[in-house]
């Protein structure tokens, strides 16, 4: 079956563009009445290769309202010029929402990728356990199956229940490229790497994919474990995109396991929403749709999401208190979503938000509009105004810098962290209300957490000298306000 004949099967269907596919409702598992809960913003929140595009000043994370939770997570910076016109360009990938915005930038991109002998109705899983899970998909094959009020959806399950993976549904495939305990370093380690051989069985049109918990001990500390992580899973989309496939990436859940851990999942998603964002591929924010459920949607060890008893496939109301449940709501939802455009049957499903103020100047900085913030930009072609910052230390950032600007109204407890790749080195200078070198208040590597006071802050990623060379490059910033319990945001 081809996208023509599920484009004609779905005429006249209602449009999923509201609610749970694309609302800021609070989680598509929430119960009748409830709040949004805890956003994804602070709890902790073409071709192949993905590059910041300097000219156009990369793309950025575009201002909500409406995250909410514990802590304050999620709203918008106050002042700086507020949130520029619409944009048709690149899009802004918001928090408090489930899904990322398709728009027709979006949308265009996702048509203009070619797999090779791809079948259209078969759809890859990429993951560690939670993939793994017969929770996870397998029962929209195995049953039983309840789409409750979701009924708009049953012809692309139909669709995808009738796409041959070597021998069954893409929903009950055992996936080559799924293992548990596994990171984002596995899928594509070795020739044939895990992603290659399950791309060779089963020519998927789709992937799925799901990593960032085990990633969080992959280093010495959460931060050093975000650096690896992003090398990985940007390497992970790129390769997929090489392919000619489409990813859908998955935020990660709370992690009740391990206390210190869990401060830093705002920062995972930020992160992960970043990557998705730069490469203008869709994001599913599962933080976002289960932790308003009873016990956050979670199992007993308090990393693993818990199942309806009658199945995880029930998506009635009494099915969806429960986190497979609804993460294979949301899954189905963002297959659905996809399969739409691709079909062409709707271009764009989402209208363009605010464009990113600022050009990334001094002048002009770019403005840190809302939390959580993403933005991927290159050093590259940025001013030389600032070569150190004495206040700060005496390392040589006497490369290209790039400027944000932050307006706060009221006093908020932040982490900033700039992410690179090989090749390119550039830190991350929080300084005061004119954008210089001097009164640097903190610079990090990688990142800074701190608490700023009501007014307007600056700040610089700017590319240091070793040896006489410049390391610049693209990279990805996030801002996320702090988990109201991390003490590394202290005052």
């Amino acid at each position: 079956m081809g996208w023509r004949t599920l484009a004609i099967g779905l005429l006249g269907l209602p449009s999923l563009a509201s609610g749970v596919a694309c609302g800021d409702d609070g989680g598509a598992g929430a119960a009748p009445g409830s709040g949004s809960g805890s956003g994804s913003g602070g709890r902790g929140e073409g071709g192949a290769a993905i590059s910041a595009n300097a000219a156009t000043g990369g793309s950025s994370a575009a201002p909500t309202t409406g995250a909410g939770g514990r802590g304050g997570h999620g709203g918008e910076a106050t002042g700086g010029g507020g949130a520029g016109p619409v944009d048709d360009g690149p899009a802004r990938y918001p928090g408090g929402r489930t899904h990322s915005p398709i728009t027709a930038t979006v949308a265009a991109g996702l048509r203009a990728l070619s797999p090779v002998d791809a079948r259209d109705d078969v759809f890859m899983k990429v993951g560690a356990s939670s993939t793994v899970s017969r929770n996870t998909l397998f029962c929209f094959a195995d049953g039983p199956v309840d789409l409750g009020a979701h009924e708009a959806l049953a012809p692309t399950l139909a669709f995808f229940l009738g796409g041959d993976a070597a021998g069954t549904s893409p929903f009950d495939r055992e996936s080559l490229a799924a293992e548990s305990g596994r990171n984002a370093a596995w899928a594509t380690a070795g020739r044939p790497s895990p992603l290659e051989e399950e791309m060779a069985a089963i020519h998927p049109r789709l992937a799925l994919l799901h990593y960032g918990a085990n990633d969080m001990g992959a280093g010495a500390t959460y931060e050093s474990a975000l650096v690896a992580f992003h090398a990985n899973l940007s390497r992970l989309i790129e390769e997929v995109l090489a392919a000619g496939v489409v990813p859908v990436v998955f935020g990660i859940t709370r992690r009740e396991d391990v206390p210190s851990a869990d401060l830093w999942v705002g920062t995972f998603n930020a992160a992960i929403r970043g990557m998705a964002q730069r490469a203008q591929v869709p994001f599913v924010d599962l933080h976002h749709a289960i932790d308003p459920l009873p016990g956050h949607g979670l199992a007993g060890d308090g990393l693993h999401l818990e199942a309806f008893a009658g199945g995880a496939c029930l998506l009635d109301e009494a099915g969806l208190q429960h986190g497979y449940n609804v993460r294979n709501l949301v899954a189905l939802e963002a297959l659905d979503r996809v399969a739409r455009v691709l079909s062409g049957e709707v271009d764009p499903l989402d209208e363009p938000g605010p464009r990113l103020a600022g050009d990334g100047s001094a002048a002009d900085p770019w403005q840190i509009d809302s939390f959580p913030f993403a933005h991927a930009a290159s050093s590259e072609g940025g001013e030389r105004l600032v070569d150190g910052y004495p206040a700060c230390g005496d390392a040589d950032e006497s490369g290209p810098e790039r400027w944000f600007r932050l307006e706060l109204g009221e006093p908020k407890r932040l982490r900033a962290v700039v992410l690179d790749r090989d090749g390119v080195d550039v830190d991350v200078h929080l300084v005061g209300s004119a954008p210089t070198g001097d009164g640097c208040v903190a610079r990090g590597h990688h990142g800074v957490s701190l608490e700023l006071g009501a007014g307007t802050h600056h700040l610089a990623v700017d590319t240091f000298v070793d040896g006489g060379v410049e390391l610049a490059g693209d990279f990805l910033l996030v801002v996320v306000e702090c988990d109201d319990e991390d003490p590394a945001c202290d005052p």
